[in-house]
């Protein structure tokens, strides 16, 4: 069975950048093939469908007048190596998010201190265009010190790319915008705003593959909702429920939310309760039921990703500086790990080539 490699992105410092991982799925082992240096806090990363290129949330000094944030554009080549194409402001610090649309003819990025956004065309040669569009939200939640301000998470288009939605944890709201064309193909859409519960934190959101139900991960209430959006204009929330066991009362944060790639099971992360909870998904509703939680074995599972050929679970914890492969089977996770990658820098985003 051949390797599979996965790129690391990290809070790390210019000398380190992102690391290169080779994963053995036979053997259940890791590697650190290389790392791709000088790339500095390439926080979230994104690779397209056609594997050719890699975008970075960065930080670049080249910026420093309008907040150092960037986008930067790579192709990737034989064995993982990167050899760079452009980059361009996020008009922002640097973003904690970054993702393409179906077509690949945009790249966006999200500012989340600043809660603003930013979209840029993406070139023929892969890298991205001059001019971009950016969004700013306004506004602000319950919480005293997360939501003083908005603080745009995350921009994830729907499976048909037809609507960006915008998931702002300082305002509880998933700011819904249509895609279009040129050079600012955004256009807000109120109607399809997802609105969760004051004080919730909406952080990530994924869809199932008909792009019927939108599954949303709130980071401050810790708990994961079902949203109807199968008539996107009328959204309907349809269930939440909580990622923690029943009766656990310590301090937690939730962070990564994941589908299997069958499908069957929905995923997110607990960082405080390190676990990994799991979600069984009712094939015609879409609703949710608890499957189980399961130790992540590490300090802050910030993110995670089903593993190609869906016999592992990879699991990146920031504040222990690890990876952790874990072998994975129906919404369930083996006692002990499958192998264990000690890393320079915090592992914050993993991406699978």
């Amino acid at each position: 069975m051949a390797e599979i490699l996965c790129f690391v992105g990290s809070y790390a410092e210019p000398s380190y950048g992102i690391a290169v991982v080779g994963i053995d799925p036979a053997a259940g082992r890791m590697r650190l093939a290389h790392i791709e240096r000088g790339i500095e806090r390439p926080s979230y990363l994104h690779v397209s469908a056609q594997r050719r290129y890699l975008y970075a949330a960065c930080r670049r000094e080249e910026f420093a007048d309008s907040g150092s944030g960037a986008l930067a554009a790579y192709a990737i080549e034989t064995g993982g190596r990167l050899r760079f194409i452009n980059a361009r402001p996020s008009l922002g610090g640097p973003p904690c998010y970054i993702m393409s649309d179906k077509e690949e003819s945009y790249v966006f990025a999200a500012n989340y201190h600043e809660g603003s956004g930013i979209i840029y065309a993406r070139r023929e040669d892969g890298g991205l265009a001059e001019n971009g569009q950016k969004i700013q939200h306004s506004g602000s939640g319950p919480h005293p010190s997360r939501q003083s301000s908005a603080h745009l998470h995350c921009l994830q288009p729907d499976p048909e790319s037809k609507i960006i939605y915008a998931v702002d944890l300082g305002l509880d709201t998933v700011l819904a915008y249509a895609l279009g064309s040129g050079e600012k193909p955004l256009r807000r859409l109120p109607q399809a705003d997802l609105r969760e519960a004051p004080g919730a934190g909406p952080r990530h959101i994924v869809f199932n593959q008909s792009g019927s139900r939108a599954y949303l991960v709130n980071e401050l209430h810790c708990s994961v909702s079902v949203w109807n959006i199968e008539q996107p204009e009328r959204p309907l929330r349809m269930q939440t429920l909580s990622m923690l066991p029943c009766g656990w009362r310590g301090e937690n944060t939730a962070a990564a939310i994941k589908l299997s790639e069958d499908g069957r099971y929905l995923a997110c992360s607990n960082r405080g309760h390190d676990s990994i909870v799991f979600y069984s998904v009712e094939a015609e509703s879409g609703l949710l039921s608890p499957h189980g939680h399961y130790p992540s074995l590490g300090r802050g599972p910030r993110d995670f990703a089903f593993v190609p050929g869906g016999e592992f679970l990879l699991v990146a914890h920031q504040w222990t500086d690890t990876l952790l492969l874990h072998r994975y089977e129906a919404g369930r996770l083996a006692v002990e790990p499958a192998h264990i990658l000690s890393l320079e820098q915090q592992p914050v985003c993993v991406k699978f080539l």
